[in-house]
């Protein structure tokens, strides 16, 4: 690999928190809307030292209502009422009268199962004249099986109310088939389509993913399609997982996905060329990378940027403030000026910043690998540098002032009850969870988990699903038995597959991205590595985890 890594640019050139970093109340107040004050005013409210009438001003100020802080202010506070449309006036006489929200508020499968026959006709009729949507739910009482006949018809309103109302949603999905025409019109439904990842994912409800087998691939979207070939692969449909795995790829919005249907469909067919085109790839990612072994010797192109000047005057780079409004001013700056804004940033101590925006003047088509604060970094093992950038660059892109929508902090994104914790076992005093802002900070606190996700796991897959999802996911999900085997009935599609259908989401993106950054530091720090040697080892416990019964071989 490290023949293939070539640098086209840049290269020449019990401890208790103390709270004494929050803004006063008058500070915050005068602060700027978003994540960073939201942090803040958490933080402020969380002390106990802030008076009702303060919180209850300063909750009108908050940026992002939900989550820890939504959990904070509603209990000291209480929960703030929502309104509520008001449906009072209307009745069965004048409900066709009524707006979407009141309709469907009134008209329950109680309320149409209290009707006589002549009155759910009367209103089918008025509903029918004013192209209300709900006239098929009410049409369908007039039928032996109101639930048979929105499902022929494809009625999403009236299916989706019954679903709502079953007691075991589980077996009302295996229970009543669906047809195509209903799977099509409820695609873009939202509760459909977490039923539908959650039954693919989870392996669960057969019937009803035996169902999705019979649907026109033509009709989804590229992510939709992405899990309907996943289903199809479940239940050994590998022709229709093509199909399938086809139209993902074509309406893909993005490179790495697309890389990924197309990789499903080399795998399914052999198709040497697919190989050849997801190894060209303009995206790095653990498909391009896999595909690059067999059928690639082109260089991959990518920007290590290695500046002389220390660090950027006037611009403090753990504060949080600053970082929110460079972001803003780059989100709102014309393409043709980032370059020049950009290259102010070319410093030591502002490399996150300096690739950040250079990848968006870029339109995302370089990709930088940059190498911060390396002096703070902690070890001289190389693979412990290489986990650490490939996990910094996921978790932040290097900027030291990151804060995530959970209030995950720093380059390492560390939440705060985790970083107390570390700081209480590392023994440091009088210790501040913005310290998490401090690179040194960051990369020892990263050093010290890491030392401890390494006692029970080997691989950097693994390492980085419990880093994003927590030890204690990683080991449930192994113990499962169904997933990273080569035991399993999908053998041959291994370890693709189980990384495929990783049970959260957010981690099983996150473990591929960090693979994949890993592979290139690795690369870059001269110690070059095949990714099909990681990704073989997740199927032999002895190679990497702790948790499994060990498999001889």
């Amino acid at each position: 690999m490290g023949l293939l890594i070539k640098f086209s640019l840049f290269l020449t050139f019990l401890v208790i928190p103390l709270w004494a970093s929050v803004p006063s109340y008058e500070n915050l107040k005068a602060a700027p809307k978003g994540l960073v004050k939201d942090y803040y005013i958490y933080r402020f409210a969380k002390e106990n030292r802030a008076s009702k009438a303060q919180l209850k001003k300063l909750r009108t100020q908050i940026y992002r209502y939900q989550g820890s802080i939504k959990t904070l202010f509603d209990k000291k506070l209480g929960v703030i009422k929502q309104k509520v449309t008001d449906c009072s006036k209307y009745n069965l006489s004048n409900i066709h009268k009524a707006n979407a929200t009141c309709q469907n508020m009134l008209l329950s499968i109680s309320f149409m199962n209290s009707l006589k026959p002549e009155q759910r006709s009367a209103l089918a009729k008025r509903l029918k004249n004013t192209n209300s949507k709900f006239y098929n739910f009410v049409q369908g009482f007039s039928k032996d099986d109101p639930l048979g006949y929105y499902i022929k018809i494809g009625d999403t309103t009236g299916y989706f109310k019954h679903y709502f109302s079953a007691q075991d949603k589980d077996k009302f999905l295996n229970t009543h088939k669906l047809s195509s025409l209903l799977i099509v019109n409820s695609i873009n439904h939202w509760q459909f389509k977490t039923i539908i990842q959650e039954s693919v994912i989870g392996k669960k409800n057969d019937e009803f993913r035996r169902s999705l087998l019979k649907v026109n691939p033509d009709k989804l979207s590229g992510d939709m399609a992405f899990l309907f070939g996943l289903n199809a692969i479940l239940f050994h449909q590998e022709d229709k997982a093509v199909k399938f795995f086809e139209v993902a790829a074509m309406k893909s919005k993005f490179a790495s996905n697309k890389d990924n249907a197309n990789f499903w469909i080399y795998l399914i067919t052999k198709n040497k060329n697919l190989l050849k085109e997801i190894a060209n790839s303009a995206d790095i990612n653990i498909y391009s990378l896999y595909a690059r072994e067999f059928s690639s010797n082109e260089k991959i192109k990518i920007a290590v940027p290695k500046p002389a000047t220390k660090e950027l005057l006037k611009y403090d780079y753990t504060d949080p403030f600053t970082w929110q409004r460079t972001r803003e001013k780059v989100a709102n700056m014309p393409s043709s000026e980032l370059i020049s804004y950009a290259s102010r940033f070319y410093t030591q101590s502002t490399l996150g910043e300096y690739s950040y925006i250079m990848q968006k003047a870029h339109n995302y088509k370089i990709h930088f690998f940059p190498m911060p604060f390396m002096e703070h970094i902690g070890t001289d093992d190389i693979k412990r540098q290489a986990l650490i950038l490939a996990l910094a660059r996921q978790e932040s892109r290097f900027v030291p002032s990151a804060i995530s929508t959970s209030y995950a902090l720093g380059m390492m994104q560390f939440m705060p009850f985790l970083a107390v914790d570390i700081a209480a076992k590392l023994g440091i005093s009088k210790f501040d969870i913005d310290d998490m802002f401090k690179p040194q900070i960051a990369y020892k606190f990263a050093n010290f988990h890491l030392d401890y996700l390494e006692k029970y796991l080997y691989n950097p897959i693994f390492i980085a699903y419990a880093y994003n999802g927590g030890i204690g996911f990683t080991k449930r999900m192994l113990l499962r038995g169904d997933l990273f085997s080569r035991k399993s009935e999908y053998s041959k599609y291994e370890p693709f597959l189980s990384m495929d259908l990783v049970p959260y989401a957010e981690s099983r993106v996150y473990a591929k991205k960090v693979l994949a950054n890993y592979i290139i530091y690795l690369a870059v720090l001269g110690k070059s590595t095949k990714i099909s040697h990681f990704l073989n080892n997740t199927l032999i416990p002895e190679l990497s985890d702790g948790f499994r019964d060990k498999i001889s071989f």
